[in-house]
């Protein structure tokens, strides 16, 4: 089974712990960016998305696919992308005030298999 780095935060740069996070909404602006860590393990034709909570298959919240990669004419081939940044709702995170949530992204193919990160427990506070 593939495993996918923690999702990073590019707004909190200065995180303690690499798999945990404490998110201030008062310091977040419409919303959260999320990095996905470049990896060899990444197709170009697969799209990835943001979800929160312990459960993979059915998150409390799965936010919009992005992409892993564009079609290149010239080499007519996919590319994969690098440095992709998803976006969690700040209204998302509100829900989860006070509370510590799982975040992860996750891929989706043309196969059933959708592989996800190990997750990142975000405490959110206001």
């Amino acid at each position: 089974m593939m495993q996918f780095a923690t999702p990073t935060l590019p707004q909190f740069p200065d995180l303690t712990s690499p798999n945990a996070a404490t998110v201030k909404l008062s310091s977040l602006g419409e919303s959260l960016s999320i990095a996905v860590p470049d990896s060899a393990e990444i197709a170009a034709n697969w799209d990835v998305y943001p979800i929160l909570g312990a459960d993979t298959q059915t998150p409390d919240w799965t936010g919009q696919e992005a992409p892993t990669g564009r079609w290149d004419d010239t080499r007519d081939e996919a590319v994969k992308l690098t440095g992709i940044e998803l976006k969690v709702p700040k209204t998302e995170l509100h829900k989860y005030r006070n509370q510590t949530i799982e975040l992860r992204y996750k891929f989706a193919d043309e196969s059933s298999l959708e592989p996800c990160s190990e997750p990142l427990l975000l405490h959110i506070e206001d």
